[in-house]
């Protein structure tokens, strides 16, 4: 719930209409399609539709306040809707997407000062920050219900971030937040709307090369968070360094930073076993299982999330490690499915160079523990997308890696399947999902055992099974 004397801090805000109470608190809204009263409604301009003409919904339910970004156009429709609903008060703003990031901003700064335990913990990074998020806010939540609040889905743009501090009140301990960037500047703009006083960056890969170009550039980008962390909690702040990553490992260690990985000289040393890993620390070991997911990469990122719990909840150890163990993976996302009776590994949500390899290890190591052979198994890759002038290399980079993995019955789908191919000539290339989406459910569903089906979000991958 949000203090509205905080509105006097916000210097997008124009003028403050008289009736509106600023010692009352409430919730705030930005789809008209999502509205429950007595939110208020921030309208943020849109492409093609400016949200002041749909309020009718919103203000049929007496919506109590809309916050709109003032011009001549939409002061002339505010007097229309101001006189037709007199009991709603409309707040001018100059930007409503400044007025939200200022907003959250100094709510997040209200609440951490409420109790210096109160932590944004916040990710970074290449690949696997959704997959942090949903593991350690699972975990967190199972174990300190209606304490923990964390980005929602993958809204962690300049957008989704305000969002999700929009949430937290009194009650809440931490907030596990999700950091999103496709181009430079914008994890300095999170961080300075949140001021993350804990957090880690995942790893540093081939990820929006369309804009960064290089992965110095990405590391650039994604490491901003050790350096807002650091900053924003003066050096205390708990930090995961990650010194298997050739980038991560050469940020130096501050009082609160901890370093982790398989390298011999991290801290908490990292170790994988058949169905999960441990970690140890300090003479102390903690050891993560789950049966529901697949690949070092997986493991490595669920006995990160049981580090962090038990940094912070260490007297909540057993019960992190049950709930660790009973993690699902989320629909489309690194998920085992069962169609037509076989096993499928499904992400359809996102793919770059190294999270397409690392699940492709991950997928040969279920095949053969599961007593298939490689002839038996069936991949499927879409297309990697915003990889820039490099794109087509990446693809003949994966195409190759796959052939040497020793998998044969390969199909390639999408516009970069020919450079897939120059990687794996053995295989078969097709244009998009609707186009093999009838012979693989007529032909190569039935007649390979086990099935990987991975690409970039654009290729709906999933329509493969009719799964929206």
């Amino acid at each position: 719930m949000i203090a509205l004397a905080h509105f006097k801090k916000c210097p997008s805000i124009l003028s403050i209409p008289k009736d509106i109470d600023l010692n009352s608190s409430l919730n705030f809204c930005t789809d008209t399609r999502k509205y429950h009263h007595p939110s208020f409604f921030v309208a943020i301009p849109g492409i093609k539709v400016n949200p002041l003409d749909v309020l009718e919904n919103l203000l049929s339910q007496k919506c109590p306040l809309i916050v709109f970004q003032d011009d001549l156009i939409n002061q002339s429709k505010v007097n229309i809707l101001q006189a037709k609903f007199p009991k709603t008060s409309f707040l001018p703003v100059s930007d409503s997407v400044t007025f939200l990031q200022e907003l959250s901003h100094q709510h997040i700064i209200n609440w951490k000062k409420l109790n210096s335990k109160n932590t944004v913990f916040a990710i970074s990074g290449s690949n696997g920050k959704t997959t942090h998020k949903e593991m350690l806010s699972h975990i967190l939540k199972t174990i300190k219900p209606n304490k923990i609040v964390a980005t929602e889905k993958n809204n962690n743009n300049h957008l989704g971030v305000p969002l999700t501090l929009l949430q937290v009140n009194d009650q809440t301990e931490m907030v596990v937040l999700e950091l999103g960037s496709n181009h430079p500047g914008e994890i300095k703009v999170l961080c300075d709307i949140a001021s993350p006083n804990a957090g880690l960056t995942t790893n540093i890969g081939a990820t929006h090369l369309e804009f960064f170009e290089t992965e110095e550039k990405v590391f650039d980008e994604e490491g901003h968070l050790y350096h807002a962390v650091k900053e924003f909690s003066h050096g205390k702040g708990f930090y995961l360094i990650n010194k298997d990553d050739n980038f991560l490992k050469i940020f130096s260690s501050f009082d609160g930073a901890v370093t982790f990985g398989t390298s011999v000289d991290a801290e908490a040393k990292v170790a994988f076993l058949e169905n999960g890993a441990q970690i140890e620390y300090k003479h102390q070991s903690l050891v993560a299982t789950n049966n529901q997911i697949t690949g070092r990469h997986n493991k490595l990122n669920l006995v990160t999330c049981v580090f962090i719990a038990s940094h912070f909840y260490p007297e909540s150890r057993e019960e992190i490690l049950i709930a660790a163990s009973n993690f699902r993976p989320t629909k489309n996302r690194s998920e085992w499915i069962e169609f037509d009776g076989r096993p499928v590994f499904l992400d359809a949500y996102n793919a770059n160079p190294s999270s397409m390899k690392a699940a492709l290890e991950g997928f040969k190591e279920s095949v053969l523990s599961q007593g298939f052979t490689l002839d038996q198994a069936c991949v499927v890759l879409g297309d990697m997308n915003e990889l820039g002038n490099s794109s087509a290399q990446y693809h003949k980079d994966v195409g190759g890696f796959i052939k040497l993995l020793g998998f044969n019955q390969v199909y390639f789908i999408g516009r970069f399947s020919g450079d897939y191919l120059k990687g794996h000539p053995q295989a078969t290339g097709r244009q998009s999902a609707a186009e093999f989406k009838q012979d693989f459910r007529n032909v190569v569903l039935k007649k390979y055992q086990i099935h990987f089906i991975k690409g970039s979000r654009s290729l709906q991958l999933e329509s493969l099974f009719d799964i929206t």
